[in-house]
């Protein structure tokens, strides 16, 4: 009899089982959410022709380093200087190769891009350089602020 009982149970957890399978217990539809498909923007930078030789493109990552160590001393005890000498090795780099494409700490670069990021980095390090940048820089990167 026990036996006959515990068959009954098995099928009634079974067949509770499936019904709950069969069953569409997903939520009455709604408005329809919007769909974000993946991927990567397209660029909008001009694709690089000119590829500058290792050497020139390592002074310019070590400028670029440079540059961000000495906007990191304040004003007051910075010396003067230690920020000018790397913008401007940079901007030689830039009249150099005006539409230079590069690789620096593992990621492509470009000429543009380096220029736009010397150039954020100058708004709050030493404004007073920003007019030799943009000289540089198409005016459509440049920050209308």
């Amino acid at each position: 009899m026990s036996a006959v009982f515990l068959v009954l149970a098995l099928f009634a957890v079974i067949g509770i089982g499936l019904a709950g399978a069969f069953t569409d217990s997903s939520p009455a539809p709604g408005p329809a959410s919007p769909v974000v498909i993946g991927g990567t923007a397209k660029s909008t930078l001009p694709t690089p022709t000119q590829f500058p030789p290792q050497n020139r493109v390592e002074e310019t990552h070590r400028a670029l380093h440079a540059m961000g160590r000495a906007c990191k001393v304040p004003i007051s005890t910075r010396r003067p200087g230690s920020v000018r000498g790397p913008v401007e090795t940079m901007e030689q780099f830039a009249r150099d190769f005006p539409n230079g494409g590069f690789t620096m700490d593992d990621e492509p670069g470009s000429t543009l891009s380096l220029l736009v990021v010397v150039r954020y980095e100058l708004q709050s390090c030493d404004p007073s350089l920003l007019p030799s940048v943009d000289e540089l820089l198409p005016e459509r990167f440049r920050d209308p602020a």
